[in-house]
């Protein structure tokens, strides 16, 4: 097996393609009103963007040319659109509510790596009712939605302007919103530039994408470099304070038990949540007596299976590069599942208080993770703690890390587990995934090397639906595998899925 991942490092080297030069954006030389209308004459000078069509037929142009720009000053990030029809009522505007994907409104989007590493980004799309979407994106959309998280919110604003023939929109994020590096005064990121027309079902990108796979266009690894030059932006710190008081009253037995008498009692608690960036690609959230009261409410499911119910993360303290703590063994099993923090046996549980700092050291994503709860019965208060590594090897596409999470009772009990993963890109569109856990626990035997309470998966796949494709999936749970901190559909169990297919796609079909 070494010699085998040894040698598949080495093709990766021979391998890799050629990048391009980074595209420089344009600076604002005066401020522009945001409104919605891209008409200033800043605006003016800064060069459109062409965009190609991704579906039906690749590469046909527009139609109805859009006039897509991005440019930027010292504290945001602009992007602009003038969306062409030939008749008004062609223009589709579905939907205001913050996150609703609609496919029967139009969209105009811009997917974000802000670290340039090809594997993460972050999205933001709007339509012509100026609605807000936002996503995180990791593993390069390896595993098509499950690597989208619509859960996440950041700040940022978008304005746009219905006209006769036409929308247009004004994006503008803060750069204290993204997190991304300065080498020498220089950051570059990668952009992909999306516009979806309802009526007609056609998909426009920035830069011209080819639908080799699923949503080709939001994958990080085709997107286009760019630069910026000399980014300074502040460091603000968002304090998030809340307070509540009430009164409870309950009927109780009077001393002699012949009468019940109402007893009032007052409550009242009080916490915070902050979060600072203490560099530009490194953040801090603490939170003190969390309360998620404000979190969104689960969809209601129903459970006819003998699986365990899946149910994604919506705390907000929980989104900042969620990815990074992303250990997943395909589907819903991760090694870390944060939704273990703050329940027991389906109740909720105080949290005291815990630290999460997550971002990148160098070439090192880093996420660190510590939560204390109080007790409740039955379980004495637990504490909680996670630190997750990975580190982009050899070529932008391929990645080794490594995971440890520990749960300790104040009363002596613990669940600790490790894991150490890897994903290569061998040649071509080949990828080889890699990942080994192992559980811990205080009643158990606890040899380091022991495969009954360890999981395994080995996948081979060619990421590309043109032409001959396969996945071929090994994966392997212990009887006594048990991740505290982890959520597993079933256990103990050898699992094997393969799967070959042949793909085409429409000739290209330029337009009379």
């Amino acid at each position: 097996m070494l010699k085998f991942l040894v040698t598949g490092l080495i093709l990766i080297q021979s391998s890799g393609l050629k990048a391009q030069e980074p595209i420089p954006v344009s600076r604002l030389t005066e401020p522009i009103t945001f409104d919605g209308i891209p008409d200033e004459k800043t605006w003016n000078d800064v060069p459109s963007l062409e965009m190609t069509m991704y579906s039906p037929v690749y590469g046909n142009k527009q139609t109805e040319k859009a006039t897509i720009k991005v440019a930027y000053d010292d504290e945001y990030f602009y992007i602009s659109g003038i969306l062409r029809y030939k008749s008004h009522d062609l223009i589709r505007a579905v939907g205001k509510k913050r996150d609703s994907a609609d496919p029967s409104s139009d969209w105009l989007g811009i997917i974000i790596d802000t670290f340039n590493d090809k594997q993460n980004a972050v999205a933001f799309a709007t339509n012509p009712n100026g609605l807000r979407s936002d996503a995180t994106i990791m593993n390069d959309l390896a595993y098509s939605n499950a690597d989208i998280n619509f859960s996440w919110n950041t700040f940022w604003d978008v304005k746009t302007k219905i006209g006769d023939k036409e929308w247009s929109a004004e994006f503008r994020i803060p750069f204290s919103s993204l997190r991304f590096q300065n080498i020498k005064g220089k950051t570059i990121m990668g952009i992909t530039i999306f516009q979806f027309c309802s009526g007609s079902s056609e998909i426009y990108t920035f830069p011209p994408i080819e639908p080799i796979v699923n949503s080709a266009y939001w994958k990080p690894s085709l997107t286009a470099s760019i630069e910026f030059s000399e980014l300074n932006p502040k460091k603000p710190v968002y304090i998030t304070p809340y307070a509540t008081a009430g009164i409870g009253h309950a009927n109780e037995l009077n001393e002699t038990e012949t009468d019940y008498e109402m007893k009032l009692t007052p409550k009242y608690d009080a916490g915070v949540d902050i979060k600072y960036s203490i560099t530009n690609n490194l953040t801090a959230d603490i939170t003190i007596n969390t309360d998620f009261a404000q979190a969104e409410a689960d969809d209601q499911k129903i459970n006819l299976s003998k699986y365990s119910l899946y149910f994604p993360e919506k705390r907000s303290f929980f989104q900042e590069k969620s990815d990074i703590f992303s250990f997943s063994f395909l589907g819903d099993n991760n090694l870390f599942y944060s939704r273990r923090i703050g329940l027991y046996n389906d109740l909720p549980v105080r949290i005291y208080g815990g630290l999460r700092m997550t971002g990148r050291i160098n070439k090192w994503d880093i996420g660190l993770l510590d939560m204390q709860t109080a007790a409740i019965d039955g379980n004495p208060g637990e504490n909680f703690g996670v630190l997750r590594t990975k580190r982009t090897v050899i070529n932008q596409n391929s990645y080794a890390g490594a995971m440890l999470t520990s749960r300790i009772g104040m009363d002596g009990t613990y669940n600790m587990a490790y894991g150490l993963d890897g994903q290569f890109r061998v040649i071509g569109d080949d990828y080889l995934t890699v990942k080994w856990a192992q559980t811990f626990e205080n009643d158990a035997e606890n040899k380091f090397i022991d495969m009954a309470p360890s999981r395994l998966l080995l996948n081979w796949e060619h990421r590309n639906q043109k032409g001959f494709g396969y996945d071929f999936v090994y994966t392997w749970s212990g009887k006594h595998f048990n991740p505290g901190m982890g959520f597993e559909e079933l256990e103990n169990y050898h699992g094997v899925r393969g799967l070959v297919q042949y793909g085409w796609f429409q000739a290209l079909q330029i337009p009379s």
